[in-house]
């Protein structure tokens, strides 16, 4: 059982994680969370009966219920382990044996002067130095959002392109879900066109650089860039119609009595038809032809 008080609870990211689930599936999901927090190395055994009493379910229901409240775990030498749960706990535990430490030294820790006051040249706390210019500390700058060459192929770009949240974009997993998309064999023009989708959508509705944006760890292990299919090609257009399938359609037009099923162009008996002109001279349908519209259409006359 974890020696730890309390789970913290990020209420943004949570939301964010359950928004495609149902009620009992948030539920079931939030509880089985706080009982990996309160498990040895933060993770739970890969047994459905457990999992069954656990949430006061039955084995039948927790098998709908399996897919979606797991779909953010990993399975791991056959013991489910949460990220987010593990990731909290590590940051918590550090604390804790921060606190621990300073309390055995019976405070804070004591500066460097009071620990060697043996070299101190006055007082014990050297007092006597304290108009001394004191050299100034570096300031830890945030790194800006580059390519590096460690990075795997695609990836910088897919963080440059992927939507803002209101929290820090989770380089480390979400370095890690690439990697195991890309071990897959998934492409990675493929992950970066649905990401480019589920960007645009995002602004469209709303959402960019709020907490209901999907985390890009929990987009990638949940393979949502199939959410966003490529769309089919448009038909070519008029103009790179070539001239053998404009001869091949009008040939065909005059022989089925006028029945001109493409819907991209007029007929050729239309004033304002966009077969060629000179397509339109070969069967003796141009407009200086001066024939009857029951010849156009038979091509008798």
């Amino acid at each position: 059982m974890s020696s730890l008080p309390t789970m913290p609870v990020g209420v943004d990211r949570h939301i964010a994680d359950t928004a495609h689930m149902t009620n009992e599936e948030a539920g079931a999901y939030f509880r089985l969370q706080i009982f990996a927090w309160r498990s040895p190395g933060c993770c739970l055994p890969d047994d459905d009966a457990r999992f069954a009493r656990m949430l006061g379910t039955t084995l039948k229901r927790w098998a709908v219920l399996k897919p979606i409240v797991l779909a953010n775990w990993t399975l791991e030498n056959r013991n489910w382990r949460n990220e987010q749960v593990a990731r909290e706990h590590a940051f918590v535990s550090g604390k804790v044996e921060k606190k621990r430490a300073a309390g055995k030294l019976g405070g804070r820790p004591k500066s460097l002067e009071l620990q060697d006051q043996a070299e101190a040249s006055g007082s014990a706390i050297g007092k006597q130095n304290e108009s001394e210019p004191k050299a100034a500390k570096a300031k830890a700058k945030e790194s800006p959002i580059v390519p590096t060459g460690d990075e795997p192929e695609g990836f910088a770009e897919f963080r440059s392109i992927y939507p803002k949240r209101n929290v820090a974009f989770p380089t480390t997993l979400a370095r890690k879900r690439w990697l195991d998309a890309r071990r897959r064999g998934i492409d990675p023009a493929e992950i970066l066109a649905g990401a480019k989708a589920y960007a645009t959508e995002q602004e469209r509705i709303g959402k960019a650089g709020t907490e209901f944006v999907k985390t890009a760890d929990a987009w990638l292990h949940q393979q949502r860039w199939r959410d966003y299919p490529p769309k089919a090609e448009e038909p070519a257009a008029v103009a790179d119609v070539p001239d053998d399938v404009w001869r091949d359609r009008v040939r065909s037009w005059k022989t089925r009595g006028g029945y001109w099923p493409w819907q991209r162009c007029e007929p050729p008996n239309d004033p304002q038809t966009k077969v060629p002109r000179h397509i339109l001279d070969e069967f003796g349908l141009g407009p200086d032809q001066g024939r009857p519209a029951l010849a156009l259409l038979t091509g008798t006359g």
